[in-house]
This record gives C-alpha cells, sequence and structure tokens, in this order.
C-alpha cells in the first residue's frame, strides 16, 4: 500500500515517513499466472484505462515448419466495484475537489465549517473492515473490496465499525470529523488497486480531472438502502431532529481581582438529561476586558475551566457579566446562560485630626489630613499631603498624615494614620499630651485587624495603654472621658480604628488617628 499522507495548513494531504496499516492479505494468483503467461507465451497486457479489465495485445508465433502452441486464456482482473458517493442517498450539498500529488484522493465536504461535525459516512462498496488512526489521517477506515480493491476515509470524528467487520454499501461506518485536519471538517477519500492510487470513480463516473478549491464540483450520491441507483434516486431520511439544550451557570459568586478564578457550567439537553463530552466556552467580563476558558461537560454535564487571574474593572454595583457558550453539533442545538458575579473589592479611610466644639480656643477642624472614602479591587494608594500643624488656644499638633494602601492576589485594604505630637487643655480638665500616635485598620476577605501605638500622659501622669482595645481613661469633670485604641465595627463591616477619641461636656468631640477598612463581596 502506498506511504500514508498527510495534510497540510489548506487540507491538502502530503506524504508522511509511516505506512498506514497494511489491507488483509489478498489473493495474487492471478498476477502469478498473468506472470507466468507473459514469460512463457509472449502474451502481453493493455490497461483499459482504469476500467480494472484487460485485453489480449499480442500472440506469440512459432518458427516455420512448426505448430504454434495454443494460446492461454487467464481471467481477467476483477471489474472495478460500482462504487457509490460515500455520503448520504440524494445529498447535492457535497463538493468535491482536489490538490494532492497522487490520483487516487479527493476531498469531499459541505463548506460549512464546524456544522458539518459529525454528518455520517457511509461505505461505497461492500468490505472489510480495517481500522487506523494517526501519521496526519486521523481516525481512518479502510475498506478492502477484495481483487485488490480498497477504499479510504480519513479525518473522521470517530469509527462507527469494528475492525474485521463485513459491511454492506451504504453502511454507515462512521462520522465526518477533522482529526488531524487543523480544524477543517471533511472527507479525505482515496481509491485503491493493488495498494496504488488509482483515478477515483464513483456513480459510474470517472471524476479526474479534478478541479481544485476555487472550482470544486458538486456530486449527487445515489448510494441508497437496496442499492439505489439510477437518475432518480429516492430522497434521503430526513435528518434527525437535534435536541435543544440548556446552559446554567453553576461557579461561584463571587471572584477577586490577582487571583484565579474556577468558573463552570452544566449542560443538559431536553428532559434535563445531562450532555458530556461537549466543550462549553466560560466568559467572564465583556469588552475589551473579557476573560475566557474552555471546559469539557462530563457524565454529569458540568464543565469547570481555570481563568489563572482574574483582572477586571470595578464598577458601581461591584457586579461581573458572566457567559457560558455551547456552539451546538449535529446532535445537539446550541445555548448560552448569561449570569451576574460579584467582583471582589476593598474600601478605607484615614484622616489625622477632627475637632467638633462649641469652645471659644477651639475650633471646629477637618478632618485633616483626609484621604477620602477610597473603593478599589486592584493596587493603589491614596496619600493626601501631610499637614504641618494645627493651632488653637486650646490645642495645638504637629505633622498630621494619612493614606489607604489597597492590593489584590490576596485583596486586601489597610488604613493608616498618624500624629506626631498633640497638647489639649480644655478648661476644669486635666492637660493632655500625646506623641507618636499611630492607628492602622486591615482588611482583607479572611480577615480584620486593627492597632494602636502612642505615648500618653494626662494631668502629668503617664497612662500605659498595653496595646488593649477599647481602654477608657476618666478625666473626672461631667463625664468627660477618653478612649485610646477605640475600635468599631460599622453595620456595613468596615472596621474603624481611633488612636484617641476625646469627649466632652458642652459638646466638644475630638479624634486623632482614625483608620477605618473593609473588604466587600467577598462570597
Amino acid at each position: 500500500m502506498g506511504a500514508l499522507r498527510q495534510t497540510d495548513s489548506r487540507g491538502r494531504v502530503r506524504r508522511a515517513g509511516r505506512r498506514l496499516r497494511s489491507a488483509r492479505p489478498r489473493s495474487t494468483a492471478v498476477a502469478l499466472v498473468s506472470a507466468a503467461a507473459l514469460v512463457a507465451g509472449g502474451i502481453g497486457w493493455a490497461q483499459d484505462g482504469g476500467s480494472g479489465t484487460s485485453a489480449p495485445e499480442t500472440t506469440a508465433k512459432a518458427p516455420a515448419g512448426e505448430v504454434a502452441p495454443a494460446a492461454r486464456t487467464e481471467p481477467a482482473p476483477t471489474a472495478r466495484p460500482d462504487f457509490k458517493a460515500p455520503f448520504q442517498c440524494g445529498e447535492k450539498e457535497w463538493t468535491y475537489f482536489s490538490e494532492h500529488d497522487y490520483p487516487g484522493a479527493i476531498d469531499i465536504n459541505w463548506r460549512s465549517g464546524q456544522a458539518d461535525m459529525g454528518k455520517p459516512v457511509l461505505a461505497s462498496a461492500d468490505g472489510t473492515v480495517n481500522l487506523g488512526e494517526g501519521g496526519g489521517a486521523g481516525k481512518y477506515v479502510e475498506l478492502d473490496h477484495g481483487a485488490g480493491w480498497q477504499t479510504r476515509y480519513l479525518h473522521l470524528k470517530s469509527q462507527g465499525v469494528k475492525d474485521g467487520q463485513k459491511v454492506k454499501q451504504g453502511d454507515v461506518i462512521g462520522e465526518l470529523g477533522d482529526t488531524d485536519a487543523e480544524g477543517s471538517p471533511h472527507l479525505h477519500f482515496d481509491q485503491r488497486l493493488n495498494g496504488e492510487g488509482v483515478e477515483v470513480h464513483l456513480e459510474g463516473k470517472n471524476l479526474a480531472p479534478y478541479p481544485d478549491q476555487s472550482n470544486r464540483k458538486p456530486l449527487t450520491s445515489t448510494n441508497c438502502p437496496g442499492g439505489g441507483g439510477g437518475d432518480n434516486p429516492p430522497p434521503p431520511p430526513p435528518p434527525p431532529a437535534k435536541q435543544a439544550t440548556k446552559l446554567e451557570y453553576t461557579g461561584p459568586g463571587s471572584v477577586a481581582n490577582g487571583s484565579p478564578a474556577e468558573v463552570s457550567a452544566r449542560l443538559t439537553a431536553d428532559g434535563g438529561k445531562p450532555v458530556a463530552d461537549r466543550k462549553v466556552r466560560l466568559t467572564l467580563g465583556g469588552g475589551d476586558t473579557a476573560q475566557s476558558c474552555e471546559g469539557t461537560t462530563g457524565a454529569e454535564g458540568g464543565a469547570t475551566c481555570r481563568i489563572d487571574t482574574a483582572k477586571q474593572p470595578l464598577n458601581g454595583e461591584g457586579t461581573l457579566p458572566v457567559r457560558a457558550e455551547f456552539a451546538g453539533d449535529g446532535q445537539f442545538e446550541p445555548s448560552k446562560a448569561d449570569a451576574r458575579v460579584k467582583l471582589a473589592h476593598v474600601t478605607g479611610r484615614a484622616t489625622g485630626l477632627t475637632v467638633k466644639s462649641p469652645l471659644p480656643g477651639l475650633e471646629a477642624v477637618g478632618p485633616a489630613p483626609d484621604t477620602g472614602d477610597v473603593r478599589s479591587a486592584d493596587t493603589g494608594r491614596q496619600a493626601p499631603p501631610c499637614a504641618a500643624e494645627v493651632r488653637a488656644v486650646l490645642l495645638t499638633a504637629g505633622t498630621l498624615c494619612a493614606e489607604v494602601n489597597t492590593r489584590p492576589g490576596p485583596l486586601s485594604s489597610t488604613a493608616t494614620a498618624s500624629v506626631e505630637r498633640v497638647k489639649l487643655g480644655l478648661p476644669a480638665l486635666p492637660a493632655i499630651e500625646v506623641s507618636g500616635v499611630s492607628s492602622r485598620s486591615t482588611s482583607t476577605c479572611e480577615r480584620q485587624t486593627g492597632s494602636v501605638d502612642l505615648d500618653l500622659t494626662v494631668g502629668g501622669r503617664k497612662i500605659d495603654t498595653g496595646g488593649v482595645a477599647d481602654q477608657k481613661v476618666d478625666l473626672g469633670l461631667g463625664g468627660a472621658q477618653l478612649v485610646v485604641n477605640e475600635q468599631v465595627k460599622g453595620p456595613d463591616g468596615a472596621l474603624t480604628v481611633n488612636a484617641v477619641h476625646l469627649k466632652a461636656p458642652g459638646g466638644v468631640d475630638v479624634t486623632l488617628a482614625s483608620s477605618t477598612s473593609a473588604a466587600r463581596n467577598c462570597t
């Protein structure tokens, strides 16, 4: 048998180094007897233009005076089988062409791309099955029709017969595919005699010379039940109705930038029956920032794939579109599903000093400096210029700073505020001095933490805060109170850490180094 020819990027077949597995042993008796006749009797044979029959060309003459021996009559090779087109009866949509470098091969297709996938491929004549795969042919079926005749059917999606099986003309032997054909579903069809390619004959016609791709020729099949044939073959049976499908997004309800996103969907057919072994494409986001991956459905119809690192913009609602798509095939209709998922993000705010007071000499301040509200799903830093000094009759403060830092993968928000020094002297209250003041509030999707550092002196007495949250210092006048390392969890889940918070009679409210953080849409 001739060497296997691989397809190139245009769907053409080229030779490969490995040969297809040979057909089962053929009888060589006729060939041996014919060769002996040529030697002994001087008889030559002229081929009949590919018809498969042969006729005597010359007869040897005996020398003068001798009686010429009787001419031997040898059996002619079996005629070419009545090959039918290898597709369904009455089909007219298929066209054929060839750009191959040997005579026995044509390419046949509907020119409908992936919609052609899975169409039935039929036996061109009765024969015995040899199966194979690889070497540029993909999955293929070879039929041995006897007397040296073979046909081959390449690039199949599936082989619907078994090795050694006997098939009849018109039996389905596989499905049209694109194995080893670079995503171009078509049927590469060969006819061979004694392992050598011969010009393809189908429907009683020699198709050579073959057109090229730009001048394809249509071909109508008479490969009909009961033998078919004739000028008016019966119409083909209607193709089986495709089953409607339904997709449902089953992935997580929240994704975070900078982290992997496992997305999934479930594909079912009529009645909720799972559809297995089908490709489902899942897309997170939309437009220029869309990120996609592809999964294959399992026995329960579920398909999962992974987007290695999510990177999506944060909108006002903190949500993202997600879509699942099944392209459909010869058995199932296409379907898609749209859903929305949350995009995890963080918030934060930091302020240096805030004063609310009706007292003369303690005017209202700020907050100063103030980062304002920060909201982000990505890396960011918000840090207004530090305030060098705040001065009033009853209060002085120096070098006040605030900033918020956000990061993805894993997602976090850290708000920090600091005040270098503060002196506060209110009427009838002990003097308050604070230095080295800082507060920090940090939030991730897993936890929140707060901390404070400072040195505190009240009425000349140093107060040991010890890092304890919400430590209260009684100032002794009308319920005036100082809270150190005040930590407040808001109704929205935000953690606010105030380094020092003073409340005194008359509506005085002073906050030093306040930081707030929160993580949102984590689940």
